[in-house]
């Protein structure tokens, strides 16, 4: 009988264990200057930007590597991005209102 090798796909370029272990550290970093920016006397509309952007960056490196979107078809990152970036404008929009209301 012949013997008969089983055809695989091509393996995916996924980073090693020590890329992860290294987002969570910038994970933690940025979590930590999130909190960090609350002990300094921002403007209110500057402290909301800066946590946005913070944000933002924790959202893109959880997304792209731990639910491994950058690997993927770009189709499926635009499923994440495209809400991220209606719930930002929103977000912004509602604060600039609310800033004008009130302030």
């Amino acid at each position: 009988m012949a013997h008969e090798h089983a055809t695989h796909a091509p393996a995916e370029h996924h980073p090693g264990p020590g890329l992860y272990v290294r987002i969570g550290i910038t994970l933690v970093v940025l979590t930590a200057l999130e909190v960090a920016v609350f002990y300094f006397d921002f403007p209110q509309i500057v402290m909301t930007l800066i946590l946005l952007a913070l944000s933002t960056a924790k959202f893109v490196l959880v997304v792209g590597y731990f639910m491994h979107l950058k690997f993927d078809d770009s189709r499926f990152m635009w499923l994440f991005v495209f809400p991220l970036v209606v719930m930002a404008a929103i977000g912004i929009a509602l604060l600039a209102l609310f800033y004008h209301f009130t302030g």
